[in-house]
């Protein structure tokens, strides 16, 4: 049996092992610290999208009908404009419930659209889709277990 150097065990930890762990581990604390940064989270139904800027690379927009707020300024029921990047590569669909995590946008960003955007964070692009009948159990304590718990 061939004997294997601690340089060879070293790289193997590094090229296999470390990479897929340590990106694991760094979506794991961006989704814990997702609430954090998040300056608003809701919960809604998309009512409309309009995807005709995201071919030159422009942002997605869409108006969703707020269902439940767990952080934020926002009231249920009022309808919010946001936008999400093209190249994340948006699939909102009218009718879906999600969970949005929202920061404020720029002004200059989409000028006269919206204030608010999907968080612009490297892990936040996830979709968090939620069930109509799950929103009212729904709390910042219930999503930060669930946060914690999947990944």
């Amino acid at each position: 049996m061939k004997k294997v150097s601690s340089r060879t065990v070293i790289w193997v930890a590094i090229l296999g092992l470390a990479c897929p762990l340590k990106a694991v581990e760094q979506k794991q604390r961006s989704l814990e610290g997702l609430i954090a940064a998040a300056e608003a989270i809701v919960a809604v139904e998309i009512l409309s999208t309009d995807y005709t800027a995201t071919p030159a690379d422009g942002p997605v927009v869409a108006i969703a009908k707020v269902l439940k707020v767990i952080k934020g300024p926002f009231r249920k029921g009022v309808r919010l404009r946001f936008t999400e990047t093209a190249w994340v590569g948006p699939t909102y669909r009218k009718g879906e419930y999600r969970i949005l995590f929202l920061e404020q946008a720029k002004s200059a960003e989409v000028p006269g659209t919206t204030n608010w955007r999907i968080l612009s964070h490297l892990y936040a692009k996830e979709n968090f889709f939620i069930e109509e009948h799950a929103i009212p159990g729904l709390s910042l304590e219930s999503l930060d277990a669930f946060l914690h718990e999947s990944w």
